[in-house]
């Protein structure tokens, strides 16, 4: 009978453990994804300050004429 619960007990225990995994690995490839994503807003911002587009000037403008 001892015997029955210590390996019921083992059971249970193992997969207690395996879910654990489960969740970490879920975790991860979730983090993986963000920090890919977190490059590719990087890239866009690089790129944007590497080729600006000109700016219209504003105010009051007065002719020479």
């Amino acid at each position: 009978m001892r015997i029955f619960t210590k390996v019921r007990q083992m059971f249970t225990d193992n997969l207690s453990v395996k879910l654990e995994i489960e969740e970490i690995k879920k975790k991860l490839a979730n983090q993986d994804k963000n920090i890919e994503l977190v490059f590719n807003y990087l890239d866009e911002l690089i790129e944007k300050q590497e080729n600006p587009k000109p700016q219209k000037q504003i105010g009051f403008k007065r002719n020479n004429g």
